[in-house]
């Protein structure tokens, strides 16, 4: 592994174990440089700010290993290998969205929308759907897939990650059912 990703590892391991102590948005580049052991310069070097180290951790200890060979057929298995990571760190995430919501909530949209945007596209093989319908689509899932991760983390992660999984699943499938039936139902 390159020394600036053992570095950045570093560096995250050092505010992961902060936000254990205190809320996110309390927490300085001092302290997590201090508790890393490097200069803040060193920090700067890999991070713009302590926002930019969060993305980095979400991106590839939770979204990165649990989006790999991500299909139609395996979408939830993969959102709960999500809701499972976070649940196994639970005081980090819950910590992190509570205290840097908006930062990480308009990362897991855009996250969201372009894994929707891609599947939509698979969906819809006759391009049937106009870019902006696409659009539109995409967005208003990634919102309620967000939401609710959002919702879920902010009141303790109760829930198993397989039955909130499972109930996203269930959504889509009725969603889906909805429209098969709107689809062969003659409105006249």
């Amino acid at each position: 592994m390159p020394e600036s990703n053992l570095t950045k590892r570093a560096i995250a391991a050092s505010v992961k174990e902060l936000a254990l102590e205190k809320p996110y948005d309390k927490i300085s580049i001092s302290d997590i440089a201090e508790r890393c052991g490097i200069k803040r310069q060193t920090f700067y070097y890999h991070f713009q700010d302590k926002y930019e180290l969060l993305v980095w951790i979400y991106y590839n200890e939770l979204f990165l290993p649990n989006m790999e060979g991500i299909s139609l057929d395996n979408w939830d298995e993969k959102l709960q290998g999500i809701l499972a990571h976070m649940q196994a760190e639970k005081r980090f995430y819950i910590n992190t969205i509570k205290h840097a919501e908006e930062y990480i909530i308009q990362y897991m949209l855009i996250v969201a929308e372009q894994t929707f945007q891609e599947a939509i596209e698979i969906l819809d093989e006759k391009a049937n759907l106009k870019i902006e319908e696409r659009t539109i689509f995409s967005r208003f899932f990634a919102y309620g897939i967000c939401g609710i991760i959002g919702e879920w983390a902010k009141n303790g992660m109760k829930m198993k990650p397989e039955k909130l999984a499972a109930y996203m699943r269930e959504m889509l499938e009725k969603c889906k059912q909805a429209v098969h039936i709107a689809d062969t139902v003659s409105y006249t």
